[in-house]
């Protein structure tokens, strides 16, 4: 018996700790939210610094005329010799991390080649609108660089209808 309740005891007095111990975290944690705001906390977790890519955001609006032609989206840089990053379907997109820094040309292939030139700087963003105008057999691929107002508005309404 005295076993027992030496037993309940020492459970009930080990519960009370813990709680103890988890709302002083509570409270510390809460204290820590009030004093930083989101940009602080971020920049607190991931130094400005330590950012070491670029991003690519590659979309193709959605349209009736060669809907139904896609084509590869390939990059050669002085690392990367011709690598395939994506493909570039009717209404899609995709997102490439880019973790070498300078020259990059991006380019497509159907009929023709057509290619974009990057300077790419860490921490960049870089929207890439794809589109297919009408060719003599197949179509031909139109790439271009979008500022980022537009292109963020632009890659936000893929996939939308």
């Amino acid at each position: 018996m005295k076993r027992t309740i030496l037993l309940i005891s020492i459970f009930f007095a080990f519960n009370h700790v813990c709680n103890a111990q988890v709302d002083t975290m509570k409270n510390t944690s809460d204290s820590l939210t009030i004093k930083l705001n989101p940009i602080d906390s971020l920049s607190a977790v991931v130094p400005s610094d330590s950012l070491h890519y670029a991003l690519l955001y590659v979309y193709r609006p959605g349209k009736f005329v060669g809907s139904l032609i896609g084509y590869n989206i390939r990059m050669t840089n002085p690392v990367f010799k011709d690598s395939l990053i994506g493909r570039a379907t009717n209404d899609s997109k995709f997102v490439v991390k880019l973790y070498q820094e300078g020259k990059t040309q991006v380019f497509a292939h159907t009929e023709t080649k057509r290619a974009v030139e990057l300077d790419v700087k860490f921490g960049e963003k870089y929207y890439l609108k794809c589109e297919i105008v009408i060719g003599i057999l197949v179509g031909r691929p139109r790439l271009s660089l979008i500022s980022l107002e537009q292109g963020k508005l632009d890659y936000d309404n893929i996939g939308r209808k």
